[in-house]
């Protein structure tokens, strides 16, 4: 039995029998037109599969699976949107998903380090920051720093404070986060939001185990 996390950019594929999580790139995914599910969530599922799952349905009820308080707050930030979720008293209070302002954050993220050749496992976050709500609409504001005599790396380091601290605004500014999806692998995003926050990581696959608690 195979289930799926289908992201934009990277997929995750859980087998139920032998308990092996395969990642790959969504667009390889896409190729295989005959690969079926038996459960599913993320846009690029929806139609390769038995039953399919809201992603912020499969997002809480992961979270729920992973941790082990009565209130607490999830944020899930992919490619092309970013989920937040609360709960209270073991339950969901609270739940937003941000395809515009938030949206692209990861994908943004991605392209300015391919570009400028930056490794985030090494970028030092910095308390400055560029203003910005959109992560493809903040490309423009680095670039600009960046002709003006910014290094790159300080310029991304700014986009990817004000960034964080959007995220956190989105949240509802809460005194601690637990973080989902590709960003709990970005030390400079992660850094940065400890900045406002306390800050857990819960991994990639919190939506896959939000599948499984479901099945």
């Amino acid at each position: 039995m195979l289930i799926c996390d289908g992201g934009t950019t990277y997929s995750k594929i859980y087998n139920v029998h032998t308990g092996d999580l395969e990642i790959l790139p969504t667009k390889d995914l896409i190729l295989k037109k005959d690969r079926w599910f038996q459960l599913a969530t993320g846009h690029s599922t929806k139609h390769h599969c038995d039953k399919y799952i809201n992603e912020l349905v499969a997002l809480a009820e992961g979270a729920l699976t992973l941790v082990d308080e009565e209130d607490f707050v999830v944020l899930d930030i992919g490619s092309r949107d970013t989920k937040f979720v609360q709960i209270k008293k073991g339950q969901v209070n609270n739940l937003d998903w941000n395809t515009s302002c938030g949206g692209n954050l990861g994908f943004t993220l991605e392209l300015l380090g391919n570009y400028y050749n930056i490794d985030y496992d090494t970028l030092n976050p910095t308390e400055e920051m560029v203003p910005v709500a959109c992560g493809l609409l903040g490309i423009e504001k680095i670039f600009d720093e960046i002709n003006k005599g910014l290094s790159p790396q300080l310029g991304v380091a700014k986009f990817i404070n004000g960034m964080a601290y959007n995220t956190y605004n989105f949240c509802q500014k809460p005194h601690k986060i637990y973080l989902s999806g590709g960003l709990t692998q970005n030390k400079c995003f992660v850094n940065s939001l400890a900045k406002y926050c306390e800050v857990h990581l819960l991994g990639r696959d919190v939506l896959i185990k939000g599948l499984l608690r479901l099945m």
